[in-house]
């Protein structure tokens, strides 16, 4: 198997700027490449795009590298002016860190809603990357001292605005830009993990700014659609994807007392069967728990047979004639979860549906609408 390649962070974008805009600016040395120092001490080199120096400022920027992840971000120049300044109009949207103010200019998002990594009304540059940018400006500052002056650094980012629409910044409550981001300083290629950590970071947004004990998981954006067709609170909705067992983990450790499944029968099927990650590479059979389902309402065995040599759980439900079935399926959906939570006080109630309008409610759904 090919080796990804690793990319670096917008974050290591930001602070290899910096670094070549303080050389400069100070010591009048024009860098091609510039040898940055990651929270872990390790070293990154990054090419620098073009600079520009004036009397008390230097602008330089980066062309943002995401080696083999798909990312949006990929290409994007990032600016950085650097100024020396004698004094400071703070805002209270800038970092003050040891007499280095940071700030951020056109295309950084600005925090506008709870639980994220930093306050409401800031910039949208995570803890990580601060902490990148004064450690690397503490060291050059070791070898070349400036007295007095303080140290004014701006982010900006030209298309930041542009490309923060295809993210979910704003979902998330980031407006009019993107967020300057990073743990490591390195960007490796989107990671299983890195997926379900930002899904964990949407759920504690939804649950800090809603103050709702109750969430809306639909397992992909046709659920979504549904909800909206039925004109149901979509506001405390979240879309899951395969991580069933995941997120339910999740909204226990976040205090939520009610979830909601509502989906594709497709992946609802597995949850029925006691998969808590419905990907197709973990595991599948969806005909066979279709098919012992089936049973079980009491389906004539013409059907099953029928049900066990079609092609999609779509084309199964052509053969169902028991119309409860829908719902037997919706409320196994409900319990199976309840058992995962392995007795924790949260109620889970499923709807699910087929292409073809075949619904499935489980016992306490229309009893909890009122929540929703």
């Amino acid at each position: 198997m090919k080796k990804l390649k690793s990319g670096y962070t917008t974050g290591s974008c930001v602070v290899a700027s910096v670094v070549a805009n303080l050389n400069y600016l100070i010591k009048d040395e024009i860098l091609d490449f510039v040898d940055i120092s990651l929270v872990d001490d390790k070293i990154l080199k990054i090419p620098i795009n073009r600079l520009r120096k004036r009397k008390n400022f230097c602008t330089t920027s980066v062309i943002k590298y995401s080696g083999d992840d798909p990312d949006v971000t990929n290409g994007m120049e990032i600016f950085t002016k650097v100024t020396l300044v004698d004094e400071i109009n703070l805002k209270s949207s800038m970092y003050n860190i040891d007499n280095i103010y940071i700030t951020g200019g056109r295309g950084v998002g600005v925090i506008t809603k709870k639980g994220l990594q930093q306050p409401v009304g800031k910039y949208a540059i995570n803890p990580k990357p601060l902490e990148m940018i004064i450690k690397n400006i503490k060291l050059f500052l070791k070898e070349n001292p400036i007295g007095n002056k303080k140290i004014l650094v701006k982010i900006y980012i030209p298309k930041g605005r542009e490309i923060a629409k295809k993210t979910f910044n704003e979902k998330l409550g980031i407006k009019s830009g993107l967020s300057i981001l990073g743990t490591t300083g390195i960007l490796k290629p989107m990671s299983e993990e890195a997926l379900k950590d930002s899904l964990k970071l949407e759920l504690k947004v939804l649950k800090e700014n809603n103050k709702k004990d109750w969430i809306i998981f639909s397992f992909g954006n046709y659920g979504k659609k549904y909800c909206e067709e039925l004109g149901l609170d979509t506001t405390n909705l979240i879309v899951i994807s395969n991580y069933v067992g995941f997120m339910l983990d999740c909204a226990v450790e976040l205090g939520y007392k009610k979830i909601f499944l509502v989906g594709h029968i497709g992946k609802a099927i597995k949850i029925a069967g006691g998969i808590y990650n419905t990907h197709s590479k973990v595991a599948d059979a969806r005909i066979e728990i279709m098919v012992t389902n089936a049973l079980l309402v009491g389906e004539n065995i013409e059907n099953i047979h029928k049900i066990l040599g079609a092609n999609t759980v779509e084309e199964a439900c052509d053969y169902i004639e028991k119309p409860e079935f829908f719902d037997f399926v919706a409320n196994k959906v409900a319990r199976k979860c309840e058992e995962y939570l392995r007795g924790e006080d949260i109620r889970c109630e499923a709807l699910i549906f087929s292409f073809k309008d075949k619904v499935g409610i489980s016992k306490g759904f229309k009893d909890m609408i009122g929540f929703i």
